[in-house]
């Protein structure tokens, strides 16, 4: 008889928000996870923090003011030359997972631990990095740190890329609403529903919950017409049709107090990623 064709397995359906935490120091699966993220992690009491930033430079589970690297143990590294300041890396990333997102080369065995491509003079053994969480909008218990059960989402990298991209264009078009927007309530959310092509381009997108406030919900559509492209997206989330359809993203904006007119706000940015950012006037 003929074998049987093998049955590819389904595709595994992962539910759930997605978060951009730091990288565990080791990776266990949870029991139970309402998060998803670049690897897993299990936590017996899961936590937020009260303070976080938007896109912050250095990715911590702590908010810290300086958000820079410490750095201990200083070694002469015989450095004669000048840093460049750009960041390289030996981390190999997975294109079908991770797009194009790569990091360069690095020809030195001990680098800078932000990643400079040369080490300057003195550089370090050890470095522990001080930084902020990611603006994501948690519905879990005031801790001192964001401790989180997550499961492993296979294109994390890419929303997360995505995210950040978005969230710079969001805050800067809220930053630059006119004062003659009128803001009633201390809540808006913005839902948006977003298609783009195999190569990432935006092809469609509309908003899909409307906050009540034309003026917010057109902040969230042009910070992603500005924003777009979105190069290189794994293979595994472009579909049949030759599109990429991207989980509805929330938008929400919270002030502080109800005000008639937009003076400042902490607007958390959704989807699977909602977030806060407070607007510097």
């Amino acid at each position: 008889p003929e074998p049987e064709p093998e049955v590819e397995p389904p595709e595994p359906i992962y539910e759930g928000q997605i978060v951009e935490v730091a990288p565990p120091e080791v990776e266990e699966v949870p029991k139970e996870s309402e998060y998803l993220a670049q690897a897993d992690h299990a936590t017996e009491h899961e936590t937020k923090t009260e303070k976080f930033e938007i896109n912050p430079e250095v990715l911590a589970p702590t908010w810290s003011k300086e958000q820079a690297a410490e750095s201990e143990e200083a070694v002469d590294l015989n450095v004669e030359r000048k840093s460049t300041g750009a960041t390289v890396g030996n981390h190999r990333f997975d294109p079908d997972r991770d797009g194009a997102l790569a990091a360069l080369p690095s020809p030195w065995e001990r680098t800078n631990k932000v990643g400079p491509q040369d080490p300057i003079p003195s550089s370090s053994r050890t470095a522990s990095l001080s930084g902020a969480p990611q603006n994501d909008l948690l519905d879990e218990e005031v801790g001192d740190r964001v401790d989180l059960n997550t499961t492993k989402y296979p294109y994390a990298s890419y929303i997360e890329r995505i995210r950040r991209q978005v969230n710079y264009w969001w805050q800067q078009n809220l930053d630059n609403l006119p004062s003659s927007v009128r803001l009633a309530r201390d809540q808006y959310t913005s839902g948006v529903e977003v298609i783009l092509n195999a190569d990432g381009a935006l092809e469609h997108i509309e908003v899909s919950k409307a906050s009540g406030s034309p003026e917010l919900d057109d902040c969230v559509v042009r910070a992603f017409r500005l924003a777009a492209p979105f190069e290189n997206p794994p293979a595994g989330l472009v579909k049949p049709d030759g599109r990429v359809y991207l989980p509805d993203f929330d938008f929400t904006v919270q002030l502080s107090a109800a005000r008639l007119q937009y003076e400042g706000v902490d607007p958390r940015a959704g989807v699977q990623f909602p977030g806060i950012l407070k607007a510097p006037r």
